[in-house]
């Protein structure tokens, strides 16, 4: 399954344009993950899925917080991944609701999420990318919700293949993402389009040519 990644370079895009463009990235990057467990055996019994999925995604955004120190200040930066784990919030609820039943899965995300991220702060990202012990981490929780048959092999499926896996997909779209013209928050956003001066009250920029009847040919008499 092929994540989008891409927008036109000579845009300007709003912080929530960005964090719902990942948003939906890292719930497919998840799925695809998923997929992959599934396909090397691994048994993921129906209560335990979202467990597996919540992981995912608090990784990937911890990830999105890594990946855009440099790129965004550090306001835009905090409400890019404030609107992220919101986004992906609304992902989790909706789809745990649909698969398992009513209840309140987005804050139950959420209490997830500010937990990990207390967590994540402890491990460092080396060379543009999660260190061993981030990644350990990660595959510490995705194997506390697993089962008991799959403990001895999760961690180092994780470690190894899936964790670099799903940050190499992660990266591309970011990278890709936030290389537009200009990013500006959607408040920025708002003051551009009220201070946007309709075009039927632009001035022109055409400079006229003083008329002169004179002909530049010589007249014939």
């Amino acid at each position: 399954m092929r994540v989008k990644s891409t927008w036109h370079k000579n845009q300007v895009k709003t912080i929530d344009d960005i964090a719902g463009a990942l948003a939906f990235n890292s719930w497919r990057i998840t799925k695809n993950q998923l997929e992959d467990l599934i396909n090397e055996a691994f048994v993921i019994e129906k209560e335990q899925v979202f467990d597996v999925i919540k992981e995912y995604l608090c990784y990937l955004i911890q990830c999105v917080d890594r990946l855009t120190f440099d790129t965004l200040d550090q306001q835009k930066r905090q409400e890019l991944i404030i609107a992220l784990a919101k986004q992906s919030a609304d992902y989790y609820h909706e789809n745990k609701g649909e698969r398992i039943g009513p209840g309140d899965h987005w804050q139950e995300f959420i209490q997830t999420y500010n937990a990990r991220s207390q967590d994540y702060s402890d491990y460092e990202f080396k060379d543009g990318e999660p260190n061993y012990l981030f990644m350990r981490y990660f595959a510490e929780k995705i194997q506390q919700a697993m089962t008991a048959a799959d403990e001895k092999w999760i961690v180092q499926q994780m470690c190894e293949i899936q964790a670099p896996k799903a940050f190499k997909a992660l990266n591309k779209s970011v990278k890709e993402l936030v290389s537009v013209q200009q990013i500006v928050s959607t408040a920025e956003k708002i003051q551009q389009k009220k201070n946007k001066v309709p075009r039927s009250k632009r001035q022109t920029t055409r400079q006229d040519i003083d008329y002169k009847n004179e002909s530049s040919s010589d007249h014939i008499i």
